[in-house]
């Protein structure tokens, strides 16, 4: 709902205050979209279950190296009360590939934090299990298959 908006980024900009590096809502697919320091994601993720109530359905976190100094993170989940999309987005500098695993917040991030590491070399840390989940076994060590090549 647009009139979700509004509330959304009230509390976002209150609550996070300068680690909110900007916010968007796109309207033709009703998403709210936070980009958010990389030390202030598992507080936007408890911003987000606090303001639905936790009813929230996580479903994703995309990786991408885009060519730059940084990998970029966002964790996608639809709030059920608002019906409305959430992405929180973030970058993790190439040079300290580290960030706090959401599994406390929101357990479904499991299996995607584990799909990050192993594709993109992000570790999340605290997680409970960071292992592998697709590659055989004696994949080379150290090489991440999503990583651009320099």
């Amino acid at each position: 709902m647009v009139e979700e908006y509004p509330k959304l980024a009230e509390v976002f900009r209150k609550e996070l205050g300068s680690a909110l590096l900007g916010y968007q809502y796109i309207a033709e697919k009703k998403t709210f979209m936070a980009i958010v320091d990389r030390g202030s994601v598992i507080k936007a993720l408890e911003l987000v279950n606090k303001i639905c109530g936790g009813e929230v359905h996580f479903t994703s976190i995309n990786g991408a190296d885009l060519g730059e100094d940084y990998i970029e993170l966002t964790y996608f989940m639809w709030l059920l009360p608002q019906k409305i999309r959430v992405a929180i987005r973030t970058r993790v500098p190439k040079s300290d590939l580290r960030i706090q695993s959401a599994v406390s917040v929101m357990p479904a991030t499991i299996l995607y934090e584990r799909e990050v590491h192993e594709m993109l070399g992000v570790v999340f840390e605290g997680h409970p299990k960071l292992e592998r989940l697709f590659l055989p076994e004696d994949w080379p060590e150290g090489v991440y298959p999503l990583r651009r090549r320099s």
